[in-house]
């Protein structure tokens, strides 16, 4: 029998420009974090203590800034074809910075607030002229590449430095969770993603090494939260049936043995972890109900300083934490409950429009987005955050790949060309 053939997808998403060198190493970097190589006391971030790993943290995101402010080599005021005004999404995230800036003011800690910002205003706007320059192809390729060597690097310092990955469990085991170079259960699940989207087209060998290497560090990495994602975007694959066949078979071949071999798997994760954290989400809840309700005591409006807030709050509840363990509550204690509005209204945006390109049954590009969405939903809402991580550097690949996409299908697109086949995604730009 022939193998069945991708069916094309829906948009062009590549603009046939390349990233340089340079482009792709500091897409790499702020992806990355770039890791912290050691364990810090969250206080000292509070006294503005610097040491090695904060200078490199500061070098790298001053020459990303410093970059986006002086590199001319690409002049967007001719690219008169491809450059969409600003659409509503895009007005949003600029409000949204601007709110967790004025937080600053409110900021026991304003330095920390203030870089905190500032990584993230560099995020966003290095992945949108990324992605509005390259395409989004690029912009996952690249995502790609990234996650692939942060989970090499992952498992070279298991075998050479374990200390920087390894950590003890609830119940006295070791856990693969990666946390001073980059977090297993992240970076893997984010590149199992797309090795089985956009480069399900890849040679078998490669497949099956990428899809090990991917699979092993998720399995290990313990990481209830990227199993429930896997879970999610195999069976969204397997109702809505996207036209990528290597999803296809692998989501059906991998929920049909699941159900017999699901009690010997939930009892060998039972033996690591406790099954009971699940009730309370590893005691997040507690420390949630604490941020929640300082902050509406001490600034339930404009928050009371991004990052620095719970860093001061959140040890009150667990000596042990120094952030919310979400980005959404990081979020609200930082900026308070007008920031979180906004916040919130940027998901539901981003969200209707994957909700609306998972339903044309999209091809690789397309159902990429769908599951990078899903994966970034879950991961910052129980634990990461927006700037210097790898799932909040997913997310915003998703909103720069929603923004960008319909946009290039349509510059692309001849004239002739009929609103159904441009695609779901196609919306007015105010």
């Amino acid at each position: 029998m022939a193998q069945e053939s991708p069916a094309p997808d829906t948009f062009d998403v590549s603009s046939g420009a390349q990233p340089s060198l340079l482009y792709r190493i500091l897409f790499f970097l702020l992806l990355s974090g770039p890791p912290k190589f050691r364990f810090r006391d969250p206080s000292e971030s509070l006294g503005s203590v610097i040491d090695w790993a904060v200078a490199l943290q500061v070098i790298v995101w001053g020459v990303a800034g410093c970059w986006l402010l002086l590199d001319r080599s690409y002049d967007f005021d001719n690219d008169a074809v491809k450059r969409p005004r600003w659409s509503s999404l895009q007005i949003l995230i600029f409000i949204f910075i601007l709110l967790l800036a004025l937080s600053v003011c409110f900021s026991e800690a304003p330095a920390l607030s203030a870089f905190k910002v500032y990584q993230l205003a560099v995020t966003v706007a290095f992945v949108m002229r990324f992605t509005r320059r390259f395409g989004v192809e690029q912009t996952l390729n690249n995502l790609f590449v990234g996650c692939g060597i942060l989970t090499l690097a992952d498992i070279a310092a298991a075998l050479l430095m374990p200390s920087l990955v390894f950590v003890q469990t609830e119940l006295g085991g070791i856990r693969f969770r990666g946390d001073l170079i980059a977090q297993t259960g992240s970076v893997s699940i984010i590149g199992l993603i797309l090795l089985l989207t956009i480069k399900s087209d890849l040679p078998w060998k490669k497949l099956i090494t990428w899809g090990a290497i991917f699979g092993g560090v998720l399995v290990f990495s313990l990481m209830r939260t990227s199993y429930i994602i896997l879970l999610v975007v195999l069976l969204l694959a397997a109702f809505r049936r996207p036209a990528i066949p290597l999803l296809r078979k692998a989501a059906i071949l991998i929920l049909l043995v699941v159900p017999f071999v699901a009690d010997l798997l939930i009892t060998a994760l039972n033996a690591e972890r406790k099954a009971e954290d699940v009730l309370t989400l590893s005691g997040r809840i507690g420390l949630w109900t604490h941020l929640l309700q300082t902050t509406l005591d001490r600034g339930p409006w404009l928050g009371l300083g991004y990052f620095a807030a719970s860093r001061i709050y959140a040890p009150e509840f667990n000596a042990d934490l120094g952030t919310a363990h979400s980005a959404f509550l990081e979020v609200y204690v930082g900026g308070g409950l007008v920031t979180l509005i906004v916040f919130l209204l940027i998901w539901i945006l981003v969200g209707w429009q994957v909700l609306k390109l998972y339903l044309s049954r999209p091809g690789k590009t397309g159902f990429a987005i769908v599951a990078l969405f899903c994966a970034a939903l879950f991961l910052n809402g129980i634990g990461g955050e927006l700037q210097a991580e790898s799932s909040g550097f997913c997310f915003w690949c998703v909103v720069m790949s929603v923004i960008f996409l319909p946009f290039e299908s349509v510059s692309s697109t001849p004239a002739a060309t009929s609103s159904a086949e441009i695609g779901p995604l196609h919306a007015q730009e105010t």
